[in-house]
């Protein structure tokens, strides 16, 4: 069999076509020996730039972790950068200087010209307390004092302000609430007035808070005192239309439950202030309190010192620390400097606390007993039996004052001190 041999590569064809194809293909052929030279010195070119490839990595390796370590060094120094910052911080958070807000600070009463709801929310946090609230709330939307989108919304405001005073009030201590409810009057001849009972709404949400209802007290004010709203009925006289005058508020009592008797509370003051707290004769003795209103004030809402004075001294004793948080004009604090109680109040209207300032600059304190003694005068052309009748009226912490707080006789009962106070004051007069 004849065979082609390809002279270049060496490759056998025993057709002569297939040798022809061979050899004149586009890509020509080349001896064994040859293709290895060429693989060999592709692999070298290739191993070449493998490794420059490496090297160059490499470097840019150890140039990625050089800017590594410096970015590392320069986080460490805005770190303590930040570190010097926030020391600056709290060394101007040290030096702020205490906020503006004005307010007049005294041994007797401070007025703070605040919202009400911060105030207390600070004395709360401050875990102060107090002995008495005495106050007025502003009225809903009837005078030009303080505006609410709605009624509910006013009934919330409420809520939280005496929910904020329940929790900084003593236990067994009380909060006299004084309003009324609403007039709203008639916009025209086409529309009719109207009344919203603030004063029975506002007992169920005393009440849910956790106050504990007392009293409710009925000031009564001179019918010329008014706003007439029978002036139609007057000339008709047709049933149904009737509508009265409105002369009357509420003071409602409240009281912070407690787990004792009020009898603990009247027996936790010494002798003195238990004196000089004494109420005198001319009380009331009913809950219809017949007091002319205040007129001469420039306060929208003023309620009568007489009133005030009267929850003082019937809910207070002298040194404890009364509450107004809608202070006004400042009637409640005026009262209890009078009748030498402390106070605090607050108040949103920076030219009523002017009102005040002008007017405690004219008020004195009432005096007091600095001592305990028996006035021999007020026993005169009295027998044995009248005069320990009489000093039977004090109470045994009181008895005790008068012999001098001398502890040989702190086991004496009530009768025995009376009558060594007898024997000391009046035999050896006699």
């Amino acid at each position: 069999m004849v065979k082609y041999s390809c002279e270049k590569c060496g490759k056998e064809f025993t057709q002569k076509g297939h040798y022809t194809k061979h050899t004149t293909k586009k890509n020509p052929c080349v001896f064994e020996s040859k293709i290895e030279e060429i693989i060999e010195k592709v692999v070298a070119e290739k191993m070449i730039k493998i490794n420059y490839d490496y090297k160059n990595n490499e470097t840019k390796v150890d140039e990625n972790e050089t800017k590594v370590e410096e970015n590392e060094t320069k986080v460490e120094e805005n770190e303590t950068k930040v570190e010097e910052n926030e020391t600056k911080v709290e060394e101007n958070e040290t030096k702020v200087e205490p906020s503006n807000t004005y307010k007049i600070t005294t041994t007797d009463y401070t007025i703070i010209n605040s919202c009400c709801i911060k105030g207390l929310t600070d004395m709360k946090n401050e875990n102060k307390k107090i002995h008495l609230t005495i106050t007025s709330p502003p009225y809903y939307n009837v005078k030009d004092y303080v505006s609410y989108t709605d009624y509910k919304e006013y009934l919330n405001t409420l809520k939280n302000v005496f929910t904020l005073i329940y929790e900084i009030t003593e236990d067994g201590r009380m909060c006299c609430v004084n309003l009324s409810n609403i007039l709203i009057q008639r916009e025209n001849r086409n529309s009719e007035s109207s009344r919203i009972p603030l004063a029975f709404h506002f007992v169920p949400l005393m009440e849910e808070i956790g106050w504990k209802f007392i009293e409710d007290i009925i000031w009564v004010k001179p019918e010329g005192a008014a706003k007439n709203r029978n002036g139609g009925f007057y000339q008709h006289r047709q049933p149904v239309a009737y509508k009265p005058n409105i002369i009357n508020e509420y003071i409602f009592i409240f009281q912070k439950p407690s787990k004792f008797l009020i009898d603990k509370i009247v027996r936790g003051y010494d002798a003195i202030t238990s004196l000089n707290s004494k109420v005198n004769d001319g009380y009331e003795r009913t809950n219809v309190w017949k007091i002319n209103p205040e007129t001469k004030s420039k306060h929208p809402a003023p309620y009568p010192e007489l009133l005030v004075a009267n929850l003082i001294k019937y809910y207070s004793f002298c040194g404890d620390l009364i509450l107004d948080p809608f202070v006004g004009s400042g009637t409640t604090l005026i009262s209890a400097f009078k009748l030498n109680r402390k106070s605090i109040g607050f108040e949103i209207h920076k030219d009523y606390i002017t009102i005040f300032e002008n007017r405690i600059k004219n008020i004195t304190k009432q005096s007091t007993n600095q001592s305990i003694s028996i006035n021999k005068d007020d026993y005169v052309n009295l027998n044995e039996d009248q005069i320990k009748k009489k000093i039977n009226k004090f109470n045994k912490k009181h008895l005790y004052q008068l012999v001098n707080n001398d502890c040989k006789y702190k086991s004496y009962s009530k009768d025995k001190l009376i009558n060594l106070i007898y024997v000391s004051n009046f035999m050896n007069s006699a």
